[in-house]
């Protein structure tokens, strides 16, 4: 019993000597001062990704180019997305400032508000009940509150959950009525290439029909000396034959060629 009384009395002398060289009111301002530089780095990202979905299609941002690659792999597969929405909330919230995600950056800025409350309050305590400093228990609230408040206007100032809005609307934007138009047109120019080729091979064999019926040779021998042999007959047919298959050959070689 002795013992635990001793050690008890140890902590309580080592946190008043902590009370005595202000160390409290130190880590106070510290979360105060981290909370508000960690605002501010998630408001620069943030905007910086906002401008850059401006120019989606050549940026180099690596979120954004994720999501703009995979949307045109998905489109590319003829796979319609019909919720446009869900798909950017999903790489959305996987963001990351540097290699932590944007929400557990958050959630710290948000824990060093309530470190901050929770040593200014308990130092207070300590110092009124124990200490019965009354100058040093204001001087914690106040440093606390302090703390809190620079906290609560970074929040304002730099809202994070603003910042995703205006990302994601953004991002929404530029996949539904960007680049899903420039996939609409390019199918348009697909069709319509596909549709133009069976209408030209249908004028090519119309030209070859009547390229065939204009040069088949006219049979003198019939019209001036009556009926044909059946010689002049399997020579005309021969000849016919042999002036068909190259004009076959040229509109196959013309169809190859035109693509």
């Amino acid at each position: 019993m002795t013992k635990i009384i001793e050690s008890v009395e140890e902590r309580l002398a080592m946190f008043e000597t902590l009370l005595s060289q202000n160390v409290c009111v130190y880590v106070i301002v510290m979360c105060g001062f981290m909370g508000v530089v960690g605002r501010m780095i998630m408001g620069g990202c943030f905007r910086r990704l906002i401008k850059e979905t401006e120019t989606m299609g050549r940026t180099r941002k690596r979120a954004l180019r994720e999501i703009r690659k995979r949307y045109e792999d998905i489109s590319l597969l003829d796979v319609e997305v019909r919720d446009t929405a869900a798909f950017v909330d999903k790489y959305i919230d996987r963001l990351k400032i540097g290699l932590i995600s944007v929400n557990a950056w958050n959630a710290f800025i948000k824990n060093l508000g309530v470190i901050a409350a929770g040593t200014g309050i308990f130092a207070a305590v300590y110092q009124y009940h124990v200490v019965g400093d009354g100058g040093e228990t204001v001087k914690l609230l106040m440093s606390a509150l302090a703390a809190d408040m620079a906290l609560l206007l970074a929040y304002n100032q730099w809202n994070p959950s603003l910042y995703m809005k205006t990302l994601r609307d953004s991002v929404m934007n530029y996949l539904g009525n960007n680049l899903s138009n420039r996939f609409c047109r390019e199918d348009r120019r697909q069709m319509a290439a596909a549709a133009k080729v069976p209408e030209e091979v249908e004028g090519d064999a119309a030209t070859v029909r009547a390229a065939c019926s204009s040069e088949i040779p006219v049979d003198k021998k019939r019209t001036e000396s009556g009926p044909r042999t059946d010689t002049g007959r399997a020579a005309r047919a021969r000849s016919e034959g042999a002036d068909y298959d190259k004009l076959l050959d040229k509109m196959m070689q013309k169809i190859l060629a035109d693509g």
